[in-house]
């Protein structure tokens, strides 16, 4: 049982506190779905579930302003308004680029976020 702890009653409210605020911004904000699991979960889901092997948000931080973001989400945001720019559109290679890019974000590893990035 090493590792189970009770929260008291000043632990519960910031327990409740910092669930709604994830609430508010995965939720409401991002638009994810939320499900609830046990606390105590056996490998085996983890491992089925893909947390085990491939699990990483790689994050990357603003030099200006210390602020850290999720590579992936920058990629996409990126790619979007790239796509998105009616002022100076990408020439259909760059889009036809941009678009494979953008359909395989989650899958790319460390190296290739890194580079499609740059």
């Amino acid at each position: 049982v090493a590792g189970f702890y009770d929260y008291g009653p000043p632990g519960c409210a910031i327990k409740q506190n910092m669930t709604q605020a994830w609430r508010n911004h995965f939720v409401l904000e991002e638009g994810m779905l939320e499900v609830e699991c046990p606390a105590v979960t056996p490998e085996i889901v983890l491992k089925a579930s893909g947390h085990v092997d491939r699990f990483t948000d790689f994050m990357v931080r603003d030099v200006k302003t210390g602020e850290c973001y999720r590579a992936d989400h920058l990629l996409e945001a990126a790619l979007e308004a790239l796509l998105d720019n009616v002022k100076e559109p990408p020439s259909p290679e760059a889009a036809k680029e941009a678009r494979d890019v953008l359909a395989s974000v989650g899958e790319l590893k460390q190296d290739q976020l890194g580079a499609a990035l740059k």
